[in-house]
């Protein structure tokens, strides 16, 4: 009887068991490789007009055109021939220049992220309508 117990002692190991270990460890691996790709990719710049031009966020218009001025005469392509990123600093900063004199741009940025408004994607939880209240 001792040997018999102890063929089947095992007898969880058999193939199949181990093509699904192999498979397993390869998927495994796989997700690995992809968090190595990940991992050197630069996060995403998030683009602030405020910050970019160095203003508070409820900054009037006029200061909003004296920060303008002063970093446009700084961050020139043409002043900056040296700096290959010189035009989209230049163009980050005319965009920050429009969204900030812009009441519109500048009400929707602030509300929503986004200087063209709210965008065409909503996504919701399926939860009562009492329950999605803020005020809950």
């Amino acid at each position: 009887m001792k040997k018999r117990a102890s063929i089947y002692r095992f007898s969880w190991f058999n193939a199949w068991f181990a093509i699904k270990l192999l498979i397993i460890i390869g998927l495994w691996g796989l997700c690995y490789q992809c968090f190595e790709v990940v991992r050197d990719i630069e996060p995403l710049k998030t683009f602030t007009p405020n910050e970019i031009l160095g203003v508070e966020t409820d900054a009037t218009v006029a200061q909003v055109k004296k920060a303008y001025r002063k970093l446009s005469r700084e961050k020139h392509p043409d002043k900056n021939p040296d700096n290959p990123d010189a035009v989209e600093e230049f163009i980050s900063i005319t965009k920050a220049y429009t969204i900030m004199t812009d009441e519109k741009a500048r009400e929707n940025f602030l509300k929503y992220g986004n200087p063209d408004g709210k965008g065409s994607m909503a996504v919701g939880i399926a939860l009562p309508k009492f329950l999605q209240n803020q005020d809950y």
